[in-house]
């Protein structure tokens, strides 16, 4: 049962984990441009629709008022100096008259200065309590938009009934409506906004993404064509011409290859030039040693001497691996490839190194070797496999154990070569800079029975993988071993016509050391 640290180690965790997931900054710029798209649209759209319903209900108000004011009008003329009380007979004509526009539901008040209400149209509500009759611009009041104009009618004077003589009494003339006809138009209103905001909640985010993608589809297929490009090949991104931005971005990517091309020509070219002009005097020099060793009879001067020669031999070998990187470095297109049998050499290194691992107690086996042709110079294959395999003999300890495997995958197109190691391994740190030139890991290594090394060799086969468009892996524990895993584009047409592998495939089956 979980404790509740427990439970809420395991929240933070998942509560961090959804958040790296979903962080901005680790979201797809399509997916960024998706999200920017849909919320603009969104935001466009209820600001439009809100700006829209706002001015419809202006509108709406408007023109209430406006009959409101023209109504108001209307009567006013017919009501002024008119006699009172009103007989049944105008009463109904006027009641006709403010029925004429039945959706606006006119109706009329007539009020004394006392605020006695004097006559009401069949519509009227009644009286409307908060009204400032002295007002004559628009008011809103209990749920009713009125107006208010002043006229004078006549009236039988009170202070001689029998005379009938009449009298002009000032009145207030209140028109008005309901405001519940604006309420009924944006209901109205409302019922085909809120289909179309449905629509758009709904369309909007697929159609989103469909135009994010095509607008980053220049910058994705810049994004390949620069993926593609090797520094080592005289490759350049296309220009559309358009002078806007994507091909002013192809531009600078171009100049920044070609400035990169020349460092990097310059560098091989130096590094060229120093091993030819280093290999001379080292020859020269291993020669002479050697001649003088033999000439001379002191066993103390004869060790100092191969230790020299030792010592040439060394830098020898760094010499050669420097010519072989920059080789690799500068080839240039498929001058030099050619269809390898690559099963052959690994059947070859294995009898290369057969001695040597047997001479540590080390047990070295074939798992698997399936033919396997690959496109390359056959030097740079050979030398991939027997790096490897002299890097497992020498960092595996006595009775320690090697298995050597090539397989390859017709479907993909792809060979893998695997070799596996129960040596000291490399520490996480060390892995890290694996590849870098003149770098050696020292963890777990005993100087003293390990033999030295020029920190070239893996980096010398990491650039021959990718120069070869392949994959190197290396997966490593301190203590345990190494696995290390190339896999290389296979050339299926030019398979057929090389021939299986010899009698050396014997060691598929049977060779063990």
């Amino acid at each position: 049962m979980l404790t509740s640290k427990a439970l809420m180690a395991k929240a933070r965790s998942l509560r961090n984990r959804y958040h790296s997931m979903f962080a901005w900054s680790n979201l797809k710029m399509t997916t960024k441009a998706a999200i920017i798209l849909v919320l603009a649209t969104w935001l466009s759209a209820a600001t439009i629709g809100l700006v829209s319903r706002a001015s419809f209900q202006w509108l709406v108000v408007s023109q209430i008022d406006r009959e409101l004011i023209d109504v108001a009008k209307d009567f006013h003329a017919v009501l002024s100096n008119e006699s009172y009380p009103f007989d049944e007979l105008r009463a109904g004509r006027w009641n006709r008259r403010v029925s004429i526009h039945p959706v606006y539901r006119h109706f009329l008040n007539l009020i004394d200065e006392d605020g006695k209400t004097l006559w009401s149209s069949i519509s009227s509500p009644g009286t409307i309590e908060g009204v400032n009759r002295n007002d004559q611009a628009i008011q809103e009041v209990g749920g009713f938009r009125l107006v208010n104009r002043q006229l004078e009618f006549l009236m039988l004077d009170p202070s001689a009934p029998n005379e009938k003589r009449y009298i002009a009494k000032p009145a207030t003339l209140q028109v008005g409506c309901p405001t519940d006809l604006v309420s009924l138009a944006m209901q109205e209103l409302n019922g085909w906004i809120l289909p179309l905001v449905g629509g758009l909640v709904l369309l909007v985010p697929p159609l989103a993404w469909l135009v994010a993608r095509w607008l980053l589809a220049p910058l994705q297929n810049l994004a390949k064509q620069t993926d593609q490009i090797q520094v080592t090949e005289d490759g350049t991104i296309h220009r559309n011409g358009n002078r806007d931005e994507i091909d002013r971005l192809a531009s600078t990517i171009n100049g920044l290859l070609e400035r990169t091309r020349s460092h990097v020509r310059s560098n091989e070219d130096w590094i060229a030039n120093s091993a030819h002009q280093l290999r001379g005097p080292l020859a020269a020099i291993m020669s002479n040693v050697e001649v003088v060793s033999n000439r001379i009879s002191d066993g103390k001067t004869g060790e100092m001497l191969e230790k020299v020669v030792i010592e040439c031999n060394y830098l020898n070998k760094i010499v050669n691996q420097l010519l072989l990187l920059g080789e690799v470095s500068s080839e240039n297109g498929s001058a030099t490839k050619q269809p390898v049998a690559w099963e052959r050499q690994v059947t070859q290194a294995m009898d290369l190194f057969e001695a040597l691992a047997s001479e540590k107690g080390i047990q070295i086996e074939l798992t698997k070797c399936e033919p396997a042709v690959v496109n390359a110079n056959p030097v740079h294959l050979r030398f991939i496999v027997q790096n490897l395999i002299e890097n497992a003999i020498k960092y595996t300890e006595s009775r320690g154990r090697i298995w050597v495997s090539l397989s390859s995958d017709t479907t993909k197109g792809t060979c893998r070569l695997e070799v596996k190691d129960t040596g000291i391994g490399i520490s996480k740190a060390d892995q890290q800079k694996i590849g870098n030139r003149f770098f050696r890991s020292n963890t777990g290594r005993n100087p003293a029975t390990t033999p030295r090394g020029s920190g070239l060799g893996l980096s010398i086969v990491l650039n021959i993988v990718e120069s070869l468009r392949g994959t190197f892996q290396l997966e490593s524990e301190l203590g345990q071993g190494t696995t290390i895993t190339i896999d290389l584009p296979t050339d299926a047409l030019s398979a057929e016509s090389l021939k299986p592998i010899g009698s050396k495939g014997s060691w598929l089956k049977h060779n063990r050391i």
